[in-house]
């Protein structure tokens, strides 16, 4: 008589199936979140290029990405030098020593991924994002710059999962990166720019891990940009210049963009409204003053008087 295998066995190999398909849902959502990259850029190190964007599919509902988008590579110069970021190297030293604030991108980083970067938005779907990825060759840990960029609505979405200048903790046998790892990264912006704050509707919907992340007005940064700009060649050409020397020539300002002048625009008609607001209610203040004072006047006039009393004559 032939017995069959043990209950216990049975019910193992059950699980073992289990969750061995349990591994390999996960690894297709891993695949299916991070997958279908496109490397545009590859050169030195530096990669750009394109991959599926997971906040798209985690908002509810689904909010596409304002792509492709055309930005040219001097406006991606002026967005991306004014971001800062800190954090610290190593997971002691973070405990006792402040985050400093360093530009996110170096000179050298801007001169390479700018015309990349342009060249990626006007190739991205509504359902992608660009990614970078800059290496630190003196690094040993592989440390590098990560991160992704998309446009969406007025705003472009940064997020950074690891950056260059500031080294891993010694893994002890060259692991890979944990992702959890954001070595107490923040992001910040260049005064007098402001980083964005979003409505909780408008907020995209990050992947796990991605703490680091940071949202600009396209238009307002520009403008703002634009506006120093031009103050900073007027200041320039209103300085005296000691005798003796050749005065210094400045370019003269450029024409001020359409979307620039529609917010002096909007400015100006904001102020007329809050000017002509403030004459309204002058005039509601001055009406409830003689109001009021004709109130005092009708109350004294009502009081009765007191009869006038004479002083005794002498004798």
């Amino acid at each position: 008589m032939r017995v069959g295998p043990p209950a216990w066995r049975r019910h193992y190999k059950s699980l073992r199936l289990l969750f061995s398909v349990s591994l390999l849902s996960l690894a297709l959502s891993a695949c299916q979140t991070f997958g279908n990259e496109r490397v545009i850029y590859d050169q030195q190190g530096v990669q750009i290029g394109l991959q599926t964007d997971p906040s798209v599919q985690r908002s509810s509902p689904p909010a596409l990405n304002a792509h492709p988008a055309s930005l040219t590579t001097q406006e991606l110069l002026v967005l991306l030098e004014a971001v800062r970021v800190s954090g610290w190297s190593g997971t002691i030293v973070g405990w006792f020593d402040a985050p400093r604030s360093i530009p996110l991108f170096d000179d050298a980083d801007l001169r390479v991924m700018t015309m990349p970067i342009a060249d990626a938005f006007r190739e991205a779907t509504s359902a992608q994002r660009v990614f970078f990825s800059l290496p630190n060759p003196t690094s040993a840990y592989g440390d590098a710059t990560t991160g992704a960029l998309f446009i969406r609505g007025a705003y472009l979405h940064m997020v950074v999962t690891d950056h260059k200048a500031f080294a891993r903790a010694d893994t002890a046998g060259g692991d890979e990166k944990d992702v959890r790892d954001t070595k107490g990264m923040k992001l910040g912006v260049t005064h007098p720019h402001r980083a964005a704050t979003l409505p909780a509707s408008d907020e995209p919907g990050w992947a796990p891990f991605e703490t680091v992340h940071l949202s600009l007005n396209v238009k307002e940064l520009l403008a703002q940009d634009s506006l120093n700009r031009g103050g900073a060649v007027a200041n320039s050409k209103r300085e005296p210049t000691s005798a003796g020397t050749a005065p210094v020539v400045t370019a003269e300002p450029t024409e001020a963009p359409q979307d620039l002048r529609l917010q002096i625009r909007e400015l100006t008609q904001s102020n007329l409204d809050l000017r002509d607001r403030l004459n309204q209610q002058t005039q509601q203040l001055q009406e409830l003053k003689d109001e009021l004072t004709r109130l005092r006047r009708e109350l004294d006039g009502a009081k009765p008087k007191k009869p006038a009393t004479r002083k005794p004559s002498s004798p």
